[in-house]
């Protein structure tokens, strides 16, 4: 972790001016722009003493008002994107996660970025540029909020399992098709009302759980993968033959009484490579490992008739 440089005491003057000329008098229409997308009162602190600080030539220097308003300008055409992508449940988890709703300038002491970037610190949304780095690829420190919003450390008793990313993913990939892949399945099985869960929060807990294996952006693909572990176990139905044939949807119904299949990410498969399907308690699992999370998907349920 690198140090904070010392700020200057005081700043020439023709920096100082063009500091109050072009983010001071700025300002203010700024954080009006911030706080209508986001419907709280919004501000944007900076420290133009620490930051003039890491100004690496004479003309950065003299300009610093400028080179604050290069981050700013993108950020609100990114913030604008993140909500249309994210919309409501995007709004109301960036004044969850940044709950001093303040936007500012800092260095990146932690180096988590090449050259810039957006962390959520203490409530605060901070776009960070590395040492040396400042006024340099200035869009992209604000280009990824939801990712810093992900990473964002949860108020005390509070956060949710699945970030904001998951969510968008299940919202745009499971949910608007899921109900198709039910009614395939209890036709197939002749259970109308057989019940597809999802196992979302448990699921994440294992995915979190062993990040080292999955990787950091498991959760982009979550509804994705969730959605495709019941789709091709239908498509295995099918291609079993249970439409219509009585023995083989007693024998379903016989051997899944409770007439659920459940999706779950355990430590380790009974036998299977990739996955495997399993009853227990009358439930018909589907399951996978997070090392494997989302490999294979075609083969899910290719044991289901020797199970039954």
């Amino acid at each position: 972790m690198a140090s904070l440089r010392p700020q200057v005491d005081k700043m020439p003057l023709v920096v100082r001016k063009n500091i109050r000329d072009q983010w001071e008098s700025k300002r203010p229409d700024i954080e009006n722009q911030i706080s209508e997308l986001l419907g709280e009162t919004w501000t944007c602190p900076t420290n133009p003493n620490l930051l003039y600080a890491y100004a690496e030539d004479s003309s950065g220097k003299e300009r610093m008002g400028d080179v604050i308003m290069w981050y700013m300008e993108p950020f609100i055409s990114n913030l604008k994107e993140f909500l249309n992508k994210f919309e409501d449940d995007g709004k109301s988890e960036i004044n969850s996660a940044c709950y001093k709703h303040q936007v500012t300038l800092y260095p990146d002491t932690e180096g988590k970025f090449s050259y810039c970037g957006s962390i959520v610190s203490e409530g605060v949304l901070q776009l960070v540029f590395r040492e040396t780095y400042l006024g340099t690829n200035v869009s992209d420190a604000s280009s990824d909020i939801a990712n810093a919003l992900k990473n964002a450390t949860p108020l005390a008793g509070g956060g949710q399992v699945l970030d904001i990313i998951a969510r968008h993913s299940i919202s745009a990939d499971y949910d608007p098709e899921i109900g198709k892949i039910q009614k395939k399945i209890g036709a197939a099985v002749n259970l109308p009302s057989i019940k597809l869960n999802p196992n979302f929060e448990n699921n994440a807990i294992q995915l979190k759980k062993h990040g080292d294996v999955v990787g950091p952006d498991w959760n982009t693909n979550f509804g994705k993968f969730t959605y495709d572990y019941f789709y091709y176990l239908a498509d295995q139905i099918q291609r079993d033959g249970f439409n219509g044939d009585d023995m083989l949807q007693e024998g379903f119904q016989e051997g899944v009484p409770k007439g659920e299949i459940t999706l779950r990410v355990v430590d380790k498969l009974v036998k299977g490579s990739y996955n495997e399907v399993v009853i227990e308690d009358g439930v018909l699992y589907l399951q996978t490992v997070p090392t494997y999370w989302g490999t294979n998907i075609a083969d899910t349920g290719t044991e289901l008739m020797n199970l039954l």
